[in-house]
């Protein structure tokens, strides 16, 4: 497409996403993109979800195509961006070629009324001529399209040789003189179009304000959110670490622990094992002196005459009993010997793992704008005298009776937001059928608590129970 030198950036925003050309008969869609009538309905056929090509906003719902005779009248129900036409317009009339309408040489200047280029010299008769005498001209070098579209005359949509000068607020539409008296004789409010146009630049300009400030405060809440993401990586490295580091000194113990009972087995079996290598050899060497009396006397036995046979036995008498006892005192010797054993207590090993199992605990907080001070909502110390607080804050405990037992959060609740309240674990003999809980808007450090959660309050306080209450007064019973 052609583009001409005093063309802003506004000649990307008249093209149509879908056929990049310039908008023809341009819609306004719910999410305020801008397409080509056309184009919309070509994309609406072959995308029945009905959504918007750049953001996947919702364009119409499907079910109101079968309401209707089909899309058209769903995009003829849409707004016509009458702005974006207009612009549009000037951006075709800039993007010709610049000739002169009157001789066709080389055009310099354009008249904001009649739309036509002209010469130097064209211009100048141009200006001269009553008809034309009071008609604007630019130069084409530094006229945009935007100043063209502003600059152009409003003419009535009816008779449209007649200028607009009147808006009628009861159809919302701007009218000649003769529209006025013909059709819109009854309309009370008939303005002067200029006095429609100022007050809806102050709308609009009010408009663009609060959009541009909820822009920079979503912005600010999506920065916000950035550090928040940034200071959780950051908590997160350090639990990392923190993580490493324990299990690490965990893993140093148990390698410990690993060492020091195998050297404990191990000396125990040494241990034993020199005790059962003594006895072992005294008993080897008692066992070969009763091998050898044993041939002696069995050889005896065979082979020698009854003389020598009574010889050898008065010989081996005293010895073989000897023997014998002895043997009989080394065997009784075995009962002393120990045995290895390991006794692994079962109970400090479940202790153990249950402590282990119990390490750590991963809180996630609702995000708060600002950065992030830490992960985890903990009890404010200002608490009633009934509670005890355990585990850095994280657990709180009744342990008196129903009254003093307020309990408060350490940061402030987000508006907006959904809050649940986890009860671990209810003593049988404090069980109520109710569970007093609310906000205050007074500053922790600051609150009086009362004995109980139901009158007391010195500020404004909503409590949930059996009844509502409202600066201590019952408000409605549930």
């Amino acid at each position: 497409m052609a583009t001409a030198a005093g063309t802003s950036s506004a000649d990307t925003e008249t093209e149509c996403s879908v056929c990049h050309e310039l908008l023809k008969n341009p819609k306004l869609l719910p999410c305020a993109h801008v397409l080509c009538r056309h184009c919309l309905l070509s994309w609406l056929a072959s995308n029945p979800e009905a959504l918007c090509p750049l953001c996947r906003g919702a364009i119409a719902d499907p079910n109101e195509k079968n309401k209707t005779k089909g899309w058209e009248e769903v995009v003829d129900a849409l707004p016509d961006d009458v702005a974006m036409a207009a612009l549009v317009n000037s951006t075709r009339v800039l993007c010709q070629d610049h000739v002169c309408v009157v001789c066709q040489s080389t055009a310099v200047s354009i008249c904001l009324t009649c739309n036509d280029m002209m010469c130097t010299s064209c211009r100048q008769a141009h200006a001269m001529f009553s008809m034309s005498r009071q008609h604007k001209i630019e130069k084409l070098s530094s006229m945009t399209a935007e100043e063209l579209a502003a600059s152009q005359p409003d003419h009535c949509s009816v008779h449209t040789s007649k200028p607009c000068e009147l808006f009628c607020p009861t159809h919302g539409a701007a009218i000649c003189h003769l529209c006025a008296s013909a059709k819109h004789r009854a309309c009370p409010d008939l303005m002067e179009l200029a006095e429609a146009a100022d007050k809806s630049r102050e709308e609009l300009s009010q408009m663009m304000t609060s959009l541009l400030t909820e822009e920079q405060q979503l912005e600010e809440a999506v920065a916000a959110l950035e550090r928040h993401l940034e200071a959780t990586e950051k908590v997160v490295q350090e639990a990392v670490a923190e993580i490493d580091r324990t299990c690490d000194q965990l893993e140093n113990s148990v390698k410990e622990c690993r060492r020091r009972l195998m050297k404990m087995t191990l000396d125990a079996k040494a241990k034993v094992k020199d005790t059962v290598l003594a006895v072992k050899v005294t008993l080897l060497d008692h066992r070969g002196r009763l091998t050898s009396h044993r041939r002696v006397a069995d050889r005896t036995t065979r082979s020698s005459t009854n003389k020598r046979m009574c010889d050898v036995t008065r010989a081996l008498r005293d010895r073989v009993k000897d023997i014998l006892i002895t043997c009989g005192q080394r065997r009784a010797d075995l009962k002393s010997v120990s045995m290895v054993t390991l006794t692994i207590d079962a109970a400090a090993v479940a202790r153990i793992e249950k402590e282990l199992s119990e390490l750590g605990q991963v809180k996630i907080s609702p995000a708060s704008v600002g950065p992030v001070q830490n992960l985890g909502w903990r009890f404010h110390t200002n608490h009633g005298e009934n509670i005890v607080l355990s585990n850095d804050g994280l657990t709180a405990e009744r342990v008196g009776g129903y009254t003093n037992g307020i309990v408060v959060a350490d940061q402030p609740l987000m508006p907006n937001v959904l809050y649940e309240i986890r009860i671990d674990k209810r003593d049988p003999q404090y069980i109520y059928r109710y569970l007093p809980c609310g906000v205050v808007l007074t500053d922790p450090d600051l609150l009086r608590l009362p004995d109980t959660a139901h009158n007391g309050w010195d500020s404004e306080a909503v409590v949930i129970s059996d009844a509502v209450y409202n600066r201590g007064h019952t408000v409605r019973s549930c």
